[in-house]
């Protein structure tokens, strides 16, 4: 299973903002990443209209995470930002087989699927990150 690169940043997002005290800027997140501002945006957008960041405009503004990164489930995070597509057309759509009705590799992929969102879910956000040591400063994030 491959996922999109919008969920990687919105992870990737949602862990720096968990090492952070205070608000941050996507411009610097956005370089610290060596990433696009823009698509930084666009992530940063959907992940406060999904609840798990909010935003701020002007002088002082940011984005900050909404809840405690101990409330924020990874797997939730996930099925919420990828969504649940499936790896192949079959799995959501039966029609889409001409293997159907009884083919086993739908259902086997279905199984996989659910597994894999499975080992996710029940995995906070603070179990991912390790919070800066004070006076230390925000330790970079291993991006490979």
């Amino acid at each position: 299973m491959k996922l999109r690169l919008q969920t990687d940043y919105a992870l990737r997002l949602l862990m720096d903002l968990a090492r952070r005290d205070a608000p941050s800027t996507l411009a610097q997140i956005a370089a610290d990443f060596d990433i696009s501002r823009e698509h930084l945006v666009k992530v940063a957008q959907r992940l406060a209209a999904l609840g798990y960041v909010t935003t701020r405009a002007g002088r002082g503004g940011g984005v900050e995470l909404a809840a405690d990164p101990e409330a924020i489930d990874v797997g939730e995070v996930l099925a919420a930002v990828e969504g649940r597509s499936g790896v192949l057309d079959c799995v959501n759509d039966s029609s889409a087989c001409v293997l159907e009705p009884g083919c086993r590799l739908r259902r086997l992929l279905m199984r996989a699927e659910s597994a894999f969102y499975d080992t996710l879910r029940g995995t906070t956000l603070a179990s991912l990150v390790s919070r800066p040591t004070p006076g230390r400063g925000i330790a970079r994030l291993p991006l490979n």
